[in-house]
């Protein structure tokens, strides 16, 4: 057995490491050294025709001075023939050049002077190499070339070498200029390179030996370890077994798919009295693959809990909690089941059933736009009086008439305007309508959700809106009683449970439904936008009411002030894993402002913490004295961020371009968002710093998950920077999306990819955070691939390749190279 062992070994470890030595070794005579020689001796051919074009622009400057009349033809070859005479060249300044003429005759050679003025036509060497005859023939026809032939060594007449020459044809004069290296110089240097990769060999053959040597050790040592731990495993099967019988709850060990051992309080939750259980089969247990419950299994040292279904001989099946841990059981992976009933995670369950239930008919109603909803306008002019406005309405049927001065509606007048404005006080009814109109007009966009119209309705008190299309035109109206017909048991009575809270605790309720209540939105839309508006639109309510309470507890503020959202929340596609990304911009800088604004931020961060809103691990937050500062301070912050665009700027900038009033005074943003794009107009060096950020993310799947988040960050990016550059206002990457694409900015085609890539991902990304969530985990951007469909999974990856092409249309619009990447 042990003979059998040492030879097994030699075949798979021995033998192909000697192998590989000996391909090493040959692969070195075979193929590196040939490489080296024929590389070699094509950097010497160059080298010798760079050479002979330096030595032929001397005869090209000797005959231009000849063609300009300073020298005579005679004069001009006599010096150049004299210049090149003296160029010599290599390691002993002994390489030189030679002239001839096309005939052949010598015109110089410095080392053979008595060939001056010969006649070289018979000349041959001593391997009868006319060379001259060939070199003046190779010239003749192709006019430069190599030639090769025998020499004498230098100026050492007595020793005869081989050769290579480079010859080149002078047409003005008729003269052929040459000069060659040795090929004993080649030679030597390639000695010397076999000697020095000999040397390389020899260290590396000693390396592999010496790695050989250990390996020999190490797998000794592993040998002599699993000898003693298959004794130890041995042992330990009555260990486990005693494990599984003492265990209070129904447990059983199973390896190679079969049970191994049970307890007889696993045996009672199945009731099947005097069924034999050894043996059986894990799918004859349990509703749930063998290949699933392995696949459960990242980290051998770790449990896992697990929801299956356990098939029952009397009720068929019901819910089962397994608390799953891998062992090795002789010499094989086992695995020890502990399965409980469920309990709470049945309750969540039903309960995001029943909620379900209850608003889902209400959802689909709320969550539509207002552009199903639109009527159409009714118009007069600004000189119509008030008795043809009335018959106007009266004959169109309409609650509501629009005032138009040219092409532009400046007011509205409704039919409650009529009755309160006129008839309660008895106004004269040949009055011109402008006299009892409501201008400046309320708008709302007509993408814009029923449940958003109905906060809108309230917190203006008016029983119109006029409904503006993506380009800004009011294309028709929508009115408080249509919403009012569709409110009951919709989101808004949600929000206004959130305003009538004073504690905290009622508002951390109210936060806790949110997963249940996503969930139940899944049911009821496919519009993702709606579902992440939906959370930001709470997350909003939950802000406001926390800032007014805090106002309560600090007193009046002493200036006016914004409170702002940036990140997720700002774009207002928050999602359920959110942490605070807030600041706050006062009117004038004072230390007793600045006191009192960190005093109310710290109270409103401190209680969005408490109720769920982690603390930004980054410190981005109000009560942070770097982000609650009077508004010259932050337009000082936007224009040095601009202005010095280096990368560490420009990442620490962009999450503010995404900022969003949440509370206070909309003045405060408007003029610092004023200051931004005229600080932004022309500077093409931010943009393009910008720019690198967005190509530089590179999303990735991993081995067994993926990070949603790092996938929508670069569409993110693309949208947010042009969006900047193009001066839209829009903080919505879908807004943003919408205005490019009206703006011509980016294809319609391009714009539709660019959605439903966005769509996919906050789709899967918010549907994963629900499931952990309703699991009693905490929520995350990272998805094991184990949970995704195949089709979800071939879409990510298709998704990579949309993103690369997103990422070389901004590389090609701020013209950024691969270097500067």
């Amino acid at each position: 057995m042990n003979d059998l062992k040492g030879n097994r070994f030699i075949y798979s470890i021995v033998a192909p490491t000697l192998l590989a030595i000996s391909m090493f070794i040959v692969s070195f005579y075979v193929i590196i050294i040939p490489l080296f020689e024929d590389s070699m001796m094509d950097r010497k051919k160059e080298m010798i025709q760079e050479l002979t074009n330096t030595a032929w622009s001397v005869l090209s400057e000797n005959n231009e001075a000849y063609k300009k009349g300073r020298l005579s033809k005679e004069e001009a070859q006599q010096r150049a023939a004299e210049q090149i005479g003296t160029m010599r060249y290599g390691n002993e300044q002994k390489d030189y050049f030679w002239i001839i003429t096309s005939s052949p005759k010598m015109i110089m050679h410095p080392y053979r002077p008595d060939l001056n003025g010969s006649d070289l036509s018979n000349y041959a060497d001593n391997h009868e190499n006319k060379l001259f005859v060939d070199a003046a023939q190779l010239v003749n026809e192709k006019g430069e070339g190599i030639i090769q032939y025998y020499w004498q060594w230098k100026d050492d007449a007595s020793k005869v070498v081989p050769k290579l020459s480079y010859v080149k044809g002078f047409n003005d004069w008729n003269w052929v200029i040459g000069t060659g290296i040795y090929l004993e110089d080649v030679k030597l240097e390639i000695q010397e390179l076999k000697k020095f990769l000999l040397k390389v060999s020899f260290v590396i053959i000693l390396l592999i030996v010496l790695i050989l040597i250990y390996v020999l050790r190490q797998t000794k040592i592993i040998e002599e370890k699993r000898v003693q731990a298959e004794k130890k495993l041995r042992s330990s099967i009555q260990k486990y077994k005693s494990l599984v019988d003492a265990s209070t709850e129904g447990t059983l060990m199973l390896v190679n798919k079969k049970v191994t051992f049970a307890n007889e309080k696993f045996i009672n939750l199945l009731n099947n009295e005097g069924a034999e259980i050894i043996g059986s089969d894990f799918s004859s247990l349990f509703k749930m693959t063998w290949e699933a419950l392995v696949a459960t299994i990242e980290n051998p040292n770790k449990s896992y809990i697990l929801e299956t279904e356990l098939i029952d001989a009397r009720a068929g099946m019901h819910n089962v909690i397994i608390s799953l841990t891998q062992i090795t059981h002789s010499g094989q992976i086992g695995y020890i089941l502990v399965v409980r009933n469920v309990t709470e995670n049945k309750r969540l369950r039903l309960d995001a059933q029943k909620l379900s239930d209850d608003i889902q008919l209400s959802l689909q109603l709320m969550n539509q736009p207002v552009l199903n909803l639109i009527n159409k306008n009714v118009t007069c002019s600004l000189s119509n009086t008030i008795n043809e406005v009335a018959r106007i309405m009266t004959d169109n049927r309409s609650k509501l008439i629009c005032v138009k001065e040219k092409e532009d509606i400046i007011g509205v007048v409704t039919d409650t305007d009529l009755r309160s404005r006129i008839l309660a006080k008895e106004e004269a009814a040949d009055k011109p309508i402008y006299a009892v109109m409501t201008s400046p007009v309320k708008t709302i966009k007509q993408d814009a959700l029923l449940y958003e119209a109905v906060l809108l309705f309230e917190q203006e008190d008016i029983t119109h809106l006029l409904v503006e299309n993506n380009y800004g035109s009011i294309i028709g109206n929508i009115s408080n009683q249509q919403c009012l017909e569709m409110q009951r048991n919709s989101l808004s009575y949600l929000i206004r449970e959130i305003d009538a809270c004073f504690v905290i605790s009622d508002l951390k309720r109210i936060y806790n439904k949110v997963p249940l209540l996503i969930q139940a939105i899944f049911t009821s839309t496919d519009n993702i936008n709606s579902v992440s508006r939906i959370i930001t639109s709470i997350a909003d309510a939950i802000n406001t009411r926390i800032i007014e309470m805090a106002l309560k507890e600090v007193g009046e503020p002493p200036c006016e002030f914004a409170f702002v959202a940036m990140g997720s929340e700002g774009r207002g596609e928050q999602t359920l894993k959110a942490d605070q990304d807030n600041a706050i911009i006062f009117e004038v800088h004072t230390e007793e402002n600045k006191s009192y604004f960190l005093r109310l931020s710290e109270i409103i961060n401190e209680n969005l913490h408490a109720i769920g809103y982690s603390r930004c691990k980054g410190d981005l937050m109000a009560g942070n004295p770097e982000w609650c500062n009077a508004l010259d301070v932050w337009k000082d912050y936007f224009s040095n961020w601009i202005d010095n665009p280096d990368m560490s700027n420009v990442l620490d900038s962009s999450i503010f371009f995404d900022l969003r009033l949440i509370y206070g005074n909309d003045r405060l943003v408007n003029q610092l968002f004023d200051h931004v794009y005229a600080t932004l107009d022309g500077n093409m060096t931010f943009f393009n710093q910008l720019a690198k950020t967005v190509i530089r993310k590179k999303p990735v799947i991993e081995n067994k998950k993926v990070n949603l988040k790092q996938f929508l960050q670069p569409i993110i990016g693309y949208l947010r920077i042009h969006a900047l550059y193009h001066a839209i206002p829009e903080t919505n990457s879908l807004l943003r999306l919408n205005q490019l694409m009206a703006h011509s900015v980016i294809p319609e085609k391009t714009g539709e990819e660019i959605e439903k890539i966005y769509n996919f991902l906050m789709h899967l990304r918010i549907k994963c955070q629900v499931d952990l969530l309703l699991d009693n985990d905490w929520p995350d951007n990272t998805v094991l691939l184990k949970n995704l469909t195949d089709i979800d999974q071939q879409t990510l990856k298709t998704i990579l390749s949309e993103i690369s092409k997103l990422q070389d249309d901004l590389q090609k619009s701020f013209k950024i190279s691969e270097y500067q990447q």
